[in-house]
């Protein structure tokens, strides 16, 4: 299984001079051109028959250009929002009761602390994360890893993921088995794309990074 991670657009939250606290913002007008960008370059170069998406705006955005220039039904999954977006029990927060982080509060240095007021740690949302994981895994466990896939079968299990930079940082903790406390941040761009391959064989590791963060779809005035 081969699993292509893309981080959003830029958003409105993402901008330096932002002081609207957490909310759930569309796409800016560079976002939009770095979505667009993303889109065409992955339906030249990703042959992929799955694409999920969180459920918040800038990633909604961001997926409805790819599905638009690869034809794939978009599937949301409240699993995958960013971290701060949900309840402990992992239900999202509505937009009308997000909640700004608490300052000086990073995540993954305080593990099993609530990130925003009555709302999740970073541990509980690890584990959602890891839901839509395993999930994922119990989709393609009929594969005889062992034998390489033809085109059209390598196509069948590769999945796009369109999420958030917290989302692909627990994707990391997750495939390298990391602890709960952290010291180094896994950081990504807007539309920067990560291929993690699942492909468990006998004296090789399950999982294997081919890329993180790759950018190559975006012109320097794009990035950001």
């Amino acid at each position: 299984m081969h699993l292509y991670l893309i981080r959003h657009g830029q958003s409105y939250i993402n901008l330096a001079d932002y002081s609207g606290g957490h909310r759930n913002e569309p796409l800016t007008d560079l976002g939009e051109k770095q979505a667009q960008a993303a889109a065409v370059w992955i339906k030249e170069n990703i042959a992929a028959r799955h694409l999920y998406c969180s459920t918040m705006m800038r990633t909604r955005q961001t997926a409805t250009a790819i599905s638009r220039a690869t034809g794939l039904e978009i599937h949301f999954d409240d699993r995958i929002r960013e971290v701060g977006t949900a309840n402990p029990d992992g239900s999202p927060v509505t937009d009308e009761n997000l909640k700004p982080y608490y300052e000086k509060i990073w995540g993954t240095l305080q593990p099993y602390d609530p990130i925003t007021e009555g709302g999740e740690n970073w541990m509980q949302f690890r584990t959602r994360v890891g839901s839509f994981i395993e999930s994922l895994l119990r989709v393609f466990e009929y594969i005889d890893y062992s034998n390489r896939p033809t085109p059209e079968e390598e196509a069948e299990q590769s999945v796009l993921v369109v999420c958030h930079g917290g989302v692909i940082e627990a994707f990391f903790e997750y495939v390298f088995e990391k602890g709960p406390w952290s010291v180094v941040a896994v950081m990504s761009n807007n539309t920067g794309i990560t291929h993690l391959e699942y492909r468990p064989v006998p004296n090789r590791p399950d999982w294997r990074l081919h890329f993180h963060n790759k950018l190559v779809h975006l012109t320097p005035d794009l990035i950001s």
